[in-house]
């Protein structure tokens, strides 16, 4: 008998590490491949300087978005267009600018295109319209305009 205990002992040592190392419960959800390419909507905006535009980052192959607080945004020129978390582009002055938005592997990207602000300027002196020369004046009654 006694030379049977090391061989029991052996065989429930290696039933029990089995028992161990095998996976009876439930298994894990195969990892989401990573994605490899993303859209930026819109493609193409124009935008007056000074003004701003919101892009967002599409996954491809998918209507969904990407985690926008986790996607990264740069710009290639800062001078035209900065671009800030949440895919927030700001037209700087006038030009063209390629905005990128990254995460994980994918990359996606837009094309914005910045123009000059229309500034409103006053007629100075502001005058009246559709009057005669010899009418008109300045409305504080003041010399011609």
């Amino acid at each position: 008998m006694r030379a049977q205990y090391p061989f029991t002992a052996l065989l429930s040592a290696a039933a029990l590490l089995a028992a161990c190392e095998s996976n009876t419960g439930p298994e894990d959800p195969p990892d989401e491949p990573e994605p490899t390419f993303m859209n930026v909507a819109p493609s193409f905006a124009t935008i007056q300087g000074q003004r701003v535009i919101k892009l967002t980052a599409i996954l491809s192959g998918s209507a969904a978005e990407a985690p926008q607080e986790l996607v990264t945004w740069s710009s290639s020129d800062t001078n035209v267009a900065t671009v800030a978390r949440g895919g927030l582009v700001e037209g700087r002055k006038a030009g063209r600018a390629l905005i990128t938005a990254s995460w994980k592997s994918a990359h996606g990207s837009a094309t914005v295109v910045v123009q000059n602000p229309i500034i409103m300027k006053p007629i100075s002196p502001p005058c009246l319209v559709n009057m005669t020369k010899d009418e008109l004046r300045t409305p504080d009654g003041g010399g011609e305009c």
